[in-house]
């Protein structure tokens, strides 16, 4: 279990979307090996611009031992960012635990060439 906090900025956050984004959350506890110990979600709406198509960001801040992921997606609106988010932490900590493996793989390899 670990801990999700959600802050967004210049937005009020309803039930409806801090449930969602618990949901969402929940998914990155999948992985096995990796050992999530907190998620932070940023969520900003954009009035910047009025031809700016992309109003919303999502952004993950992924607290793994070693070192923290960012990921950050844009979208139209905060359900669809938040899916898209969630797909690319899958993703990143994936790819991250495959290097991890890779590096230990290849290092027991040098080890046992070098007996």
């Amino acid at each position: 279990m670990t801990d999700i906090i959600v802050q967004a900025k210049s937005l009020k956050v309803t039930r409806a979307l801090r449930e969602f984004i618990h949901r969402q959350s929940r998914k990155l506890e999948k992985l096995k090996d990796v050992k999530v110990t907190k998620v932070t979600v940023y969520l900003e709406q954009s009035t910047k611009k009025a031809t700016d198509t992309k109003k919303v960001a999502v952004k993950y801040k992924i607290e793994v031992p070693g070192r923290d992921l960012w990921i950050e997606i844009n979208g139209y609106d905060f359900y669809d960012a938040i899916v898209d988010a969630t797909d690319a932490a899958l993703r990143k900590m994936r790819k991250a635990k495959e290097k991890k493996t890779d590096y230990r793989r290849l290092s027991k390899q040098s080890d046992l060439n070098l007996v």
